[in-house]
């Protein structure tokens, strides 16, 4: 059975357009596939997530802004944590 990780939405009550609980999605690759993916998002100076966030944008599946930016401090305005 697989393993997920929840979150509760850090202000629940934020209206109808509240955000949706997130889980972990997790599966086993290659290592060639791993370092491919790695190699890659360093050459698009972006990480895997934000590739395989990208991807599924791309399929046509409903992926909002929120998972398609980069959540790296620093990369996304965000300030360092202390």
């Amino acid at each position: 059975m697989p393993r997920r990780q929840e979150q509760a939405p850090a202000h629940p009550a934020d209206g109808p357009q509240a955000a949706e609980r997130t889980v972990t999605v997790s599966f086993p690759v290659s290592e060639n596939l791993h370092v491919a993916l790695k190699v890659r998002a360093a050459q698009e100076r972006t990480t895997v997530r934000g590739m395989v966030m990208r991807g599924l944008k791309a399929l046509g599946l409903d992926v909002p802004d929120v998972d398609l930016a980069d959540r790296r401090p620093g990369r996304s305005g965000r300030k360092d944590s202390e």
